[in-house]
């Protein structure tokens, strides 16, 4: 019974023995797995910071990445820009070279121009100068002509006792009313008037064949050449107003009627003077009437010695407006020079 109890009492205590060492078993496991989880948490603590540490530097690489992108971006833009302006300087000056070269072509053009321009007026002055110097000879030579033909006329008609005056300028021998006087509102030639007349038509017949086309030349000199264009008996009045009579109106056909009365005089007296010619071949002769129209430059007053000196008849010899054939050459000389200039 004793050892039973004892049994008993032994199997009781190794029982609570058994479970106390399970217990301590437990807790040591459980101590463990707690230990082991502190460590799991501190470890995921730690690489949660880490990874929150990656993180925020992935982020700060990100960030930078993109920055060092977009700086690449901004600087591959940039590059892209500087080419393209130093592409466009670049075509600027190709352009500016162009321009230029153009530039230069057009300055040589234009100094060629200029130089051809400068040798055809060099060409045109010498021709102008040689037209000129010819023009200048040919009308010294036509007036000294023209010149010596009215001296010629005046002193054979001083010769014959008729006195003329001259006025080379405009080529008029005048005759004055002292030698050709006409009655008072009269067209008709008195004897005395008549016979100046006569002489001044023989007069003519001689003289005026050297300077016309048709006459008989005696007597000429070397020099003398047809360059008449017409010589006209003109007849001119003083101011004093005509009263219209049957006769005349006014002193316009007054003055006509004593040029047309001279004129018929000298182609009676000298027929031959209607046959002389200008160098186109047209009657040399001619009227005019000029009324009172024309005064003399000193004689405008009232007096009657400036009456008289303007009723008066003259002769006007008119050059020819042709000239020499050299001249003519000369002429188309230059024509063909300035044709060629552009």
């Amino acid at each position: 019974m004793a050892s039973e109890v004892t049994r008993a009492a032994f199997d009781e205590a190794e029982g609570e023995g058994y479970f106390a060492s399970v217990s301590d078993l437990m807790v040591g496991i459980l101590f463990v797995f707690l230990l082991l989880l502190t460590v799991f948490a501190l470890h995921y603590q730690t690489s949660t910071e880490d990874v929150e540490k990656l993180k925020a530097e992935l982020v700060r690489l990100e960030a930078l990445a993109r920055e060092r992108a977009e700086a690449a971006e901004r600087a591959r833009l940039e590059a892209e820009r500087a080419k393209m302006e130093a592409e466009a300087q670049r075509r600027l000056a190709e352009a500016e070279r162009a321009e230029a070269e153009r530039q230069r072509l057009l300055a040589e053009a234009e100094r060629q121009r200029n130089a051809e321009l400068q040798r055809l007026l060099a060409r045109q002055r010498q021709a102008l100068l040689r037209a000129l110097d010819l023009l200048d000879r040919e009308v010294e030579s036509r007036q000294r002509t023209r010149e010596a033909l009215l001296e010629r006329i005046r002193e054979r008609l001083s010769d014959r006792g008729v006195i003329v005056q001259i006025d080379h300028r405009s080529g008029v021998l005048r005759l004055p009313e002292r030698e050709l006087r006409f009655p008072t509102r009269s067209a008709e030639l008195g004897a005395e008037q008549r016979e100046a007349v006569r002489i001044l038509a023989e007069v003519m017949a001689e003289v005026l064949p050297c300077f016309a086309l048709g006459g008989q030349r005696s007597g000429c000199a070397a020099e003398d050449q047809p360059l008449l264009e017409t010589v006209l008996v003109e007849g001119h009045t003083d101011k004093r107003p005509l009263t219209p009579d049957r006769d005349f109106r006014d002193n316009f056909e007054l003055s006509a009627a004593r040029a047309l009365t001279v004129y018929r005089a000298l182609a009676t007296d000298r027929p031959a003077l209607l046959a002389l010619r200008n160098p186109d071949e047209q009657p040399l002769l001619g009227v005019s009437g000029y009324g009172e129209t024309r005064p003399l430059p000193g004689a405008l007053g009232d007096s009657e010695r400036e009456l008289a000196a303007n009723r008066r008849i003259d002769i006007r010899f008119i050059l020819s407006a042709r000239t020499t054939e050299e001249v003519e050459r000369l002429r188309e000389e230059i024509r063909r020079v300035l044709e060629t200039v552009p």
